[in-house]
């Protein structure tokens, strides 16, 4: 079972690092670019395939104009295959020399298929090709040598009923050169991946199945498809619940992905795997472009991912879970670099014990003998569950002290101030020390 308050925002990873065949290929892709530049039309490739002695030798166009224009043809192929539901179309483009992905990719295909997009475009994004070599599987470069590329896609898309604005999320999609054009080939891997590859719910390894009402599209593996309407059920109570405390300033509806298929929710755990049994949910923020390949992008929507472990979780537990991750999408738009972790936690629990019962004896047990100082810092935020229980009540002194439009307006400023203290003097009136000391009051007599 997932720790009782183990919730959390996702950070965005660091750019990609370099794998250690970065200069092979940085040296394959500037001879390419060099004979490119002096204007000639392709350069010969020797391939081989398992030995040492070479078993072919191919033509390969290298002009950009050329190149890349074929890869994105394919790709446009791939978006108009999904909308007329033709599984050959799809498989034409997809090198068929490897069983396991060519199973892989019909399954994406099914998948996709039943996700209801409104919109959906596959989209080449220029990245330096250094850095998307770093992505690219041994096997793959072992199996194509130097005609092999890692493409950089934004999955530009927006889900039916859900979506007032596009989403993108990222692809690291690899393309051999076979028979003389280029084919899907692979998918790229590395845990500096961008946030979201290979974690949607058309990723799953499994058969997927939909349900949805007017604010919530739920995907569920195939199998759980009975519990579908109960946590659909579950999902309104939910939004019901955020939408009292937040009515407007976000779009009310949510996507919400609930797979067996572990990896869609490890995906988001990359640089810190140890965290993953201790969380429940996930509420992934998205925008108008891949944040890893965008300098500014703007936000978009917030994703809400489970833990395959937690939808056996009681009832009671599923709801607070589902609560809780719906505060961080309603909360999205006003979330920013600067709003605190205990901010951001500490609000969402409050609204997801909003009409909650509680007793001193219940939060004196929840706090453990938890002192109560400062307001924690965000990075050790994480590192300590009770955490979650301190920002709570944090947030609820400053509703029921001040009220909860000043709460509300508080976490907003942040959006445009970086310090607690400017923050509380400009919507509080009293200074970071004297806030802090209300809370330390506050939490010892809720606690008697």
């Amino acid at each position: 079972m997932p720790q009782p308050y183990p919730w959390g925002v996702q950070q965005l990873p660091p750019q990609p690092r370099r794998s250690y065949f970065w200069a092979v290929l940085t040296t394959l892709l500037v001879v390419s670019m060099l004979l490119a530049l002096a204007g000639v039309a392709g350069t010969a490739w020797v391939l081989r395939s398992g030995g040492d002695s070479p078993t072919a030798v191919t033509w390969v166009d290298v002009r950009p104009e050329v190149g890349l224009k074929a890869i994105d043809e394919v790709l446009a192929r791939h978006a108009d295959a999904v909308k007329r539901k033709s599984v050959d179309a799809w498989m034409a483009d997809v090198d068929q020399v490897d069983p396991g992905f060519v199973k892989r990719q019909r399954q994406e295909f099914e998948n996709l298929t039943k996700v209801p997009f409104a919109e959906l475009q596959f989209e080449r994004t220029n990245i330096s090709a250094p850095k998307m070599a770093a992505f690219l599987p041994s096997q793959l470069f072992d199996r194509y040598h130097a005609a092999v590329r890692v493409i950089a896609v934004t999955v530009r898309h927006r889900v039916e009923g859900v979506d007032t604005k596009v989403v993108a999320t990222p692809w690291l999609a690899v393309f051999g050169y076979v028979g003389g054009r280029w084919v899907i080939a692979g998918d790229g891997a590395g845990k500096d991946m961008p946030t979201g590859a290979e974690g949607q719910p058309w990723d799953a390894d499994g058969a997927i199945t939909v349900v949805r009402d007017d604010r919530v599209v739920a995907v569920l593996s195939a199998e759980d498809a009975d519990g579908g309407q109960k946590l659909l059920q579950l999902a309104e109570a939910g939004l019901r619940q955020v939408a009292e405390v937040r009515p407007t300033g976000w779009d009310g509806k949510v996507l919400l992905t609930a797979v067996n298929d572990k990896q869609i929710f490890d995906t988001y755990f990359a640089e810190s795997p140890d965290r993953v049994a201790e969380v429940a949910a996930i509420a992934v923020p998205y925008y108008g472009a891949v944040a890893e390949w965008s300098a500014r992008p703007s936000y978009a929507t917030t994703r809400v991912v489970f833990n395959p472990t937690e939808l056996s979780a009681p009832t009671a537990e599923l709801q607070h879970d589902l609560t809780h991750e719906f505060t961080h999408a309603a909360m999205g738009p006003v979330t920013g670099p600067y709003t605190p972790r205990w901010v951001v936690e500490g609000f969402a629990e409050y609204v997801a014990y909003k009409d909650g019962k509680y007793n001193a004896a219940g939060i004196r047990a929840a706090l453990g003998g938890m002192t109560i100082g400062t307001f924690p810092d965000d990075k050790q935020f994480y590192e300590e569950p009770r955490n979650y229980i301190s920002g709570w009540l944090a947030c609820r002194m400053i509703a029921e002290t001040y009220g909860q439009d000043k709460l509300i307006a508080f976490y907003e400023a942040f959006m445009r101030m970086s310090e607690v203290e400017s923050v509380s003097r400009e919507v509080l009136g009293v200074g970071q020390t004297q806030l802090e000391q209300q809370w330390r009051d506050f939490v010892a007599q809720a606690g008697k």
